[in-house]
């Protein structure tokens, strides 16, 4: 009993001077250590309280030897260094927000992003600025009957790629690297120009976006813009790199179409570079190509040298990116994948502390016009000094083998379409003029083939003289008056159309002059494949006519079959998804070719040059 009752007034006089403690000694303190911190973060303090928690402690910065008016080190009397704190460079700004900005020109809708500082879209808005659109076979008809169909989109030279870059982005290599998807802050915003400005590491890069405006609209104009970029050393020592200007779009590969003898001329974008006179022109290969990667083949090159310009040719449409002050020398990197394409000039840059460097690009987004990409190099600048230098643009304009054909071709149509006012009749006044300047060969070919006619029979009786030694028939028809080469005759006219057919393909493939130009009715788009099909069977039946109607000279029935029947078919399989433009032609020609024959057939019967018996077709 005594025991608890000692326990109790133990208990009792714990919870007493615990509850006098709290009340008068801890109380307070914690008071007086809550109310001196809350002045503190008002940004003022209580003088006679110290507060618990300790302020961070910042390392000095490392000193630095001073130095004098020549670069000299300053010594004190003792013969040591004399040192000063090193300057701390100044501190990066905060990120910039995520904006876009637009600018509505008169050819085009630009959207620029401050993710890169770069085109998201360059949308043209000319009538005929679209992208191409094939029409099914029920459009097709419902088309020629006269039902109205929307157009396609316009075409937008400057899609972003994701995680890559935006279109005429900037990038740094090397140790000090910048992301071509840096973050920028605009600095001007106007109808004629934009700014825009970062800070990444050692590098301050500004770039200045500048276009010719309308004197009486106060809008931008034309296709040309001028991009100056300008990187400055920030930090306090000497730093090396590369400086990167990228031409990149990203694709949609369910909208591109690689050529191929029965799928038609294709629309795949291609990837440019030219270093001196060397112009590299890729695509993406096929599946199963060089490498793959991502599932989709990829070519990848790189080239070093004077690089004079960088592009993204789509068929019909060109972004070209080129120093305007003289070709530079460095290295330009192309990327062709089924997602995307990008060019790059890349060109060494050092810069010393508070150094920097402006150079200035020119750039094109629109249709490759010959007369426009011809001017690029008259063309005043938009701002800075005149430029002393030609990029050649029109070298992009790909012609191949035929350029020289293709060139007089185009010189002839547009003749033609300043007295018609429509492309598809100049084709077929192309055609009639061609045909006419070719009348005196296949006057002479159809006389050769009469006179081989006539001696059809001596022929056969050799050859069955000698069925099995080619060389004795040849003397035997010589020796005969017969020429054996003179078959090769009747190919001629054949053999001299066809470097203009492959000439009329190029340019009808290439050239903007007839992109989206009309004939009239369904066929809209003398560039496009005949989505009625009929043109390519007007061009077969014709074709089966006028060889029927040529006097055969060949007894091989096999011949004559592959001649008169394999041939023509063949020629229409292929011409299903060729330009419209290109059957028109040879349409054209056929038609005119049947007429000739008649003609010819009638004059060399009054002349009693025409051998009564029936060609091997079965033409009287």
């Amino acid at each position: 009993m005594d025991q608890q009752k000692r326990l109790l007034l133990a208990i009792a006089l714990s919870f007493g001077l615990t509850l006098v403690w709290t009340q008068f000694v801890w109380k307070p303190q914690a008071e007086a250590e809550a109310a001196a911190l809350a002045a503190a973060m008002d940004g003022g303090t209580d003088a006679g309280v110290a507060l618990a928690v300790a302020p961070p402690v910042v390392a000095p910065p490392a000193p630095v030897p001073l130095l004098d008016a020549d670069g000299g080190v300053v010594l004190d009397a003792d013969g040591g260094v004399v040192y000063a704190a090193a300057p701390t460079p100044p501190p990066l700004p905060p990120e910039p927000p995520l904006r876009e900005v637009k600018l509505d020109r008169a050819t085009t809708r630009l959207v620029f992003s401050t993710e890169g500082a770069g085109l998201t879209s360059a949308e043209l808005t000319g009538e005929r600025e679209r992208e191409e659109k094939s029409l099914t076979i029920p459009e097709g008809y419902k088309k020629l009957f006269g039902e109205k169909f929307d157009p396609p989109p316009h075409m937008n030279l400057a899609r972003a790629v994701p995680s890559v870059g935006p279109n005429l982005g900037v990038s740094m290599l090397g140790g000090a690297p910048v992301a071509a998807t840096a973050r920028y802050s605009v600095v001007e915003e106007s109808p004629g120009k934009a700014v825009f400005s970062t800070r990444q590491g050692p590098w301050e890069i500004t770039k200045t976006f500048t276009w010719k405006t309308d004197a009486a609209t106060g809008t931008a104009a034309g296709y040309l813009s001028q991009l100056s970029v300008t990187v400055k050393n920030v930090s306090t020592g000497l730093v090396t790199g590369e400086l990167g200007v990228h031409a990149l779009r990203a694709i949609l590969p369910e909208k591109e179409e690689a050529p191929s003898m029965f799928g038609g001329i294709g629309n795949q974008a291609s990837v440019l570079c030219r270093v001196g006179d060397d112009v590299t022109r890729k695509v993406p290969p096929s599946e199963g190509g060089w490498f793959s990667c991502g599932g989709g083949a990829v070519y990848e090159e790189e080239k070093k040298g004077s690089m004079h310009f960088v592009g993204i040719d789509q068929q019909y449409f060109l972004t070209a990116l080129w120093p305007m002050d003289g070709a530079l020398d460095g290295r330009c990197t192309v990327t062709a994948k089924p997602t995307q394409r990008g060019a790059a000039l890349i060109i060494p840059v050092s810069l010393g502390a508070g150094e920097s460097l402006t150079k200035r690009f020119g750039v094109f987004l629109g249709p490759k016009d010959l007369s426009l990409l011809q001017a690029v190099s008259t063309t005043a600048t938009i701002e800075g000094p005149a430029p002393s230098f030609d990029p050649q643009l029109e070298k992009t304009v790909d012609f191949g083998l035929w350029a020289v054909i293709c060139k007089i071709l185009i010189s002839m149509l547009r003749f033609f379409f300043g007295l018609t006012g429509n492309w598809g009749v100049s084709i077929i006044l192309l055609t009639l003029t061609v045909k006419v300047s070719l009348v005196y060969f296949t006057h002479k070919q159809m006389l050769t083939a009469e006179k081989m006619k006539a001696m059809q029979p001596k022929m056969d009786e050799i050859r069955k003289k000698y069925p099995d030694d080619q060389v004795k028939q040849i003397e035997e028809m010589r020796k005969a008056g017969i020429d054996p080469m003179a078959n090769l005759t009747g190919c001629l006219p054949i053999l001299l159309q066809l470097p203009i057919w492959a000439a009329l393909f190029t340019t009808l493939r290439t050239s903007y002059e007839l992109y989206g130009e009309p004939f009239f009715g369904v066929w809209s788009n003398l560039t496009s494949k005949d989505p009625t099909y009929i043109l390519p069977l007007a061009l077969g039946i014709t074709m089966l006519t006028t060889q029927r109607l040529t006097p055969q000279v060949s007894t091989d029935k096999t011949q004559q079959i592959l001649l008169t029947w394999v041939m023509p078919i063949f020629f229409t399989a292929i011409m299903m998804n060729y330009p419209a433009g290109l059957a028109l032609y040879i349409f054209t020609n056929n038609l005119l070719s049947i007429v000739q024959q008649f003609a010819l057939r009638r004059y060399l019967k009054s002349k009693g040059q025409l051998v009564a018996t029936p060609a091997a077709g079965g033409a009287k």
